[in-house]
């Protein structure tokens, strides 16, 4: 984006600059930055594990040659800097952190950086179906990667919905203002920007729609319902990478990414199950404060429960969840098993885990040595 300082990045992302003094959190990205007296946190990376610890509490930074670390160290930190802000008292007191290329490991994952960057091997072909917060923050990792020749890689865009205002605080690439248009446009404009080769696809996936063999292998999806999440399947993909994220205030903050490789299919692992907002509302109607709200406002709890059934979504969610799915969209094209699913809550990475599948028989999109 041209930005040469973080100021000049935060500015740019439409954020406004904080008066000195007034500041109530603090994220550091160095050990060596005093965090001051307030709330504080500290981001640290190594390799492909990323994490954050008590801003007081230095940690050594260790090798900064994977990019996605640092997505998901910024992403995990701003995290517990909400938490923080919405009351939690153990946000920030804990150090945590995460293998992206290992999530199985969970908190042991300090102990082995994975890879290093120029032994593993860079997709350069990839079909993006839904441009939501999800699918921005897959192109905002995939960005960030040390491709030496980035007019090599074929991006294969795909959604038919259009930016709405409400998209602007949750979904990465949009700019304030910047409604009305495309989703697939507004990726587009970022992707080619960056020197990428884009086909963008201005339709919906349905029934009818087959791919190819000389387009994109590797499908990532960032699709919010079950019928769309069940049609990827027969598509002609030869590996899906599925991620789904809570969406309301009781479960927001958790994921689970499904890898299903040439022999697996969406449509059996979902078959039958449906989206649970309802269920999730439901359960929330029961807590004091919902309780609470539809006695007070007497229209027969109506309003507690469009309240309960809002949609929530928050970008650093989907920041780590993009960089993990990334993580493993590297792994396939590097000749590496994926994982067949790694789920859990990024507020708190110690309910992070992983199912390791089987490696690839072959390598099914043509890739690129990384290089840096």
């Amino acid at each position: 984006m041209g930005a040469k300082t973080l100021l000049d990045a935060v500015a740019f992302l439409g954020a406004g600059t904080v008066p000195s003094g007034s500041r109530s959190r603090a994220i550091s990205i160095s050990s060596d930055v005093h965090p001051g007296e307030q709330w504080s946190v500290q981001t640290f990376w190594d390799g492909w594990t990323a994490g954050t610890a008590p801003g007081r509490k230095p940690v050594v930074m260790g090798r900064s040659d994977c990019t996605l670390a640092g997505v998901a160290a910024g992403a995990l930190a701003v995290g517990q800097a909400f938490l923080a802000e919405q009351g939690d008292y153990r946000a920030g007191r804990t150090t945590q952190s995460l293998s992206l290329w290992m999530p199985e490991l969970r908190q042991q994952a300090a102990n082995d950086p994975g890879p290093h960057f120029h032994e593993v091997y860079l997709p350069t072909a990839l079909w993006f179906v839904g441009l939501g917060n999800l699918g921005q923050a897959y192109l905002w990792s995939l960005a960030l990667l040390p491709y030496q020749q980035p007019g090599q890689v074929v991006l294969f865009l795909q959604d038919d919905q259009r930016i709405a205002k409400e998209n602007w605080g949750t979904s990465v690439l949009v700019q304030r203002g910047r409604y009305g248009m495309l989703k697939t446009r507004a990726a587009e404009e970022w992707a080619t920007a960056r020197g990428f080769q884009v086909r963008r696809i201005d339709r919906r996936l349905d029934e009818r729609f087959r791919r190819f063999d000389a387009e994109p292998g590797i499908a990532l999806g960032g699709l919010d319902s079950m019928p769309a999440r069940r049609l990827l399947g027969d598509r002609g993909f030869e590996y899906i990478i599925d991620s789904g994220l809570g969406a309301t205030a009781a479960d927001y903050q958790r994921f689970r990414i499904n890898v299903f490789g040439p022999a697996e299919s969406p449509a059996a692992h979902f078959l039958g199950v449906e989206d649970s907002r309802s269920q999730v509302a439901q359960k929330l109607l029961e807590l004091p404060s919902y309780e609470k709200l539809a006695r007070s406002t007497g229209d027969g709890g109506c309003g507690a429960a469009i309240l309960a059934e809002t949609s929530v979504a928050v970008p650093f969610v989907s920041a780590v969840v993009g960089a993990l799915a990334i993580a493993q969209s590297i792994r396939i094209a590097s000749g590496q098993a994926h994982h067949r699913c790694v789920a859990g809550d990024i507020g708190d990475l110690r309910t992070v885990r992983a199912v390791p599948g089987l490696p690839p028989k072959r390598i099914c999109v043509p890739s690129m040595l990384s290089s840096l």
